[in-house]
């Protein structure tokens, strides 16, 4: 009918042919408006579904990426249960960071899957440190590095009150197997977690100091920045096989570690050095963290071993 119309006015005296193009654009243009609508809302839809999708698979990656991270570096610290917030825009993840002794949690803060991995401290000396939470942070000297001097928060255990339960940390003198570390510390101090060489000859160079300056010591490593693996679980029990655990750990790590996977793979190249896998043997461990009051830690004082000790979190025992 519409068609007959528009014949009978290319007949009609009065036609006018650019009334009839102005027509036709106009109704060219909605028909293109009205299609280029309907595609953007199927695009959107479509987008959002796919976002829908891939943001959980997406944060889930970097969530176990993080928590891998937290298994192998930091000395005693753990990530709990995973938080997770989905939303078209902004989604995000939290978990809480903490310590153990002896099974009693001490609350860190939270990490969340982009948190910085460099922690910012502040104190009146390299030796002193806080975190912003108020936790004293751990020193750890490696024992192939000169120091002209070393923390030894051994000898100020009388400064402490009865009652405490106290995180320290302690560099040793050489490399020692696990077994070895067992064996040659008091059975009534509970060894918490284990600081592994995993340092190649060029890092340990860039250790020293980088200003050539006689004056200044070695760089001193923090309980943030230190590798290896725990003797006790997230849930304060005891691992039955530490060694072996940390190798599975870090051969998952490896693979799932995404941005941390070159920091991984170095560790384990580093200790496997030139065997074709890492086994239990060519771990060395250069320090720990017990936790014990402090008539117990009192049996760690002139072990000749111990070449540092660096109080870390002091807690209520009971």
């Amino acid at each position: 009918m519409n068609e007959d119309r528009e014949i009978d006015r290319l007949f009609d005296p009065d036609f006018d042919e650019k009334d009839l193009i102005k027509s036709a654009k106009r109704k060219s243009y909605f028909r293109m408006t009205g299609v280029s609508f309907l595609v953007s809302i199927c695009v959107l839809t479509l987008l959002i579904l796919l976002k829908i999708q891939l943001t959980p698979y997406y944060m889930g990656q970097k969530m176990t990426a993080k928590e891998l991270y937290y298994e192998i570096y930091g000395a005693n610290i753990y990530t709990g249960a995973w938080t997770e917030r989905y939303k078209l825009v902004g989604s995000s993840a939290i978990a809480p960071k903490y310590k153990l002794l002896n099974g009693k949690p001490v609350h860190l803060g939270e990490v969340s899957y982009d948190t910085p991995d460099i922690e910012v401290t502040v104190g009146a000396s390299e030796l002193t440190q806080f975190s912003y939470t108020g936790d004293r942070v751990m020193n750890f000297f490696h024992p192939s590095l000169q120091y002209r001097s070393y923390k030894n928060d051994l000898s100020k255990l009388d400064r402490v009150n009865d009652g405490k339960l106290i995180e320290m940390a302690l560099s040793f003198n050489k490399a020692y197997t696990y077994k070895e570390v067992v064996a040659m510390l008091p059975a009534d101090v509970t060894l918490q977690w284990n600081w592994v060489n995993a340092y190649s000859a060029e890092e340990l160079e860039g250790l020293k100091d980088i200003s050539n300056a006689p004056s200044k010591d070695p760089a001193i490593l923090k309980e943030y920045e230190v590798a290896g693996f725990p003797s006790i679980s997230k849930g304060g029990e005891a691992i039955q096989d530490p060694t072996n655990t940390f190798i599975e750990t870090l051969d998952l790590a490896i693979e799932k570690g995404g941005s941390y996977k070159e920091d991984f793979e170095h560790l384990y190249n580093t200790m496997k050095e030139d065997d074709e896998s890492l086994t239990e043997k060519q771990i060395g461990i250069i320090g720990v963290v017990v936790v014990g009051n402090k008539q117990q830690l009192q049996s760690l004082i002139d072990k000749n071993y111990i070449k540092a000790s660096s109080f870390g979190a002091i807690i209520d025992q009971y």
